[in-house]
């Protein structure tokens, strides 16, 4: 049985690997880097792939100047964007000093001075200052911090990927113009040419690689079922010595839960700029709780057993 479940493991994991090098060879970071962009294009903005496919010599100046102006536009839609999310983050992180009933009890009473300067530029002003002032004790105050972080979250993603769409595009830009200065006719034809070729190239990649993905995906999960279906039948074809597996899985889960229960949701100011939500805070934590306890468990029980060693030998 043992060697039937090894050959499985090793024949699923060998095709994923093997997957994974026939997609990987060839590609240098060069061409990840335009793989990516392309990917990028084609989920925001596909109809500059089809304008630049379509596009003659003669039509690129034209197809610069349309997305030179629409990224201009853009661009000042991205810095106005920011501001707010600026605005937003500052506002959070200024509330995540905010620790106990006291602490809560100055800033609500400086709330009106404080909201005038902070949210002078803001768009959305009655969404900060009506919200807060609905608040009305620390208890209450922790939860709105909670759903507060949840909606920067939204605001941060939002800007993150109009950012990097952006970025892609420029990049991709920035080629054609390259190309539409050239002044060899020859030249340029031969340049537009190559890239409109391998924008075709990635395209199709960008299909094998979605393929290729979810081939893996299955055959990970196909993996983990196999290897959790051979355990448990093992376990319960032998409960009785495997007695101390199970009793192991049951504290592990134990302690899993007791480090997310006691486990604080309060964002510090590094979780609020990587964007973490409270919950993911909590998993953290319970993640390092079980951790330190089965580092300072094994070591309790080394030692441990080298006194009970020490003393029969005596």
């Amino acid at each position: 049985m043992r060697k039937i479940i090894n050959i499985t493991i090793f024949a699923i994991a060998g095709l994923a690997v093997l997957l994974a090098v026939l997609f990987g060879f060839g590609f240098n970071q060069d061409s990840k880097d335009k793989f990516k962009n392309i990917v990028e294009i084609r989920a925001n903005n596909p109809q500059m792939l089809t304008d630049l496919a379509n596009a003659t010599i003669e039509t690129l100046p034209d197809f610069v100047t349309k997305y030179q102006e629409d990224l201009t536009a853009r661009n000042a839609e991205l810095k106005a964007l920011q501001k707010q999310r600026d605005i937003f983050y500052t506002f959070l992180f200024h509330l995540g000093n905010i620790t106990n009933q006291e602490i809560f009890d100055k800033f609500k009473a400086d709330f009106p001075n404080y909201s005038r300067s902070m949210f002078a530029l803001a768009d959305d002003r009655d969404f900060f200052i009506n919200g807060f002032n609905k608040v009305n004790s620390f208890s209450e105050f922790q939860r709105y911090f909670e759903r507060l972080s949840a909606d920067y979250e939204v605001v941060r993603q939002n800007f993150l990927v109009k950012a990097s769409a952006i970025k892609a595009e420029t990049t991709l830009l920035k080629q054609v113009s390259d190309i539409n200065s050239a002044i060899s006719t020859v030249k340029k034809q031969y340049d537009l040419t190559e890239l409109q070729r391998n924008i075709r190239t990635f395209k199709s990649e960008a299909r094998n690689f979605n393929l290729t993905l979810v081939l893996s995906y299955f055959l990970f999960f196909v993996t983990c079922a196999v290897m959790l279906f051979f355990l448990l039948w093992n376990i319960f074809a032998n409960i009785k010595s495997n007695m101390g597996i199970l009793m192991g899985i049951g504290v592990l889960i134990l302690l899993v839960i007791i480090g997310y229960v006691t486990s604080s949701s309060e964002l510090s100011p590094v979780m609020i700029k990587e964007g973490a939500d409270p919950t993911t805070v909590r998993w953290v934590g319970a993640g390092m709780f079980v951790g330190y306890s089965v580092f300072f468990g094994t070591i309790a029980v080394i030692v441990g057993t080298m006194i009970i060693n020490a003393i029969k030998n005596r």
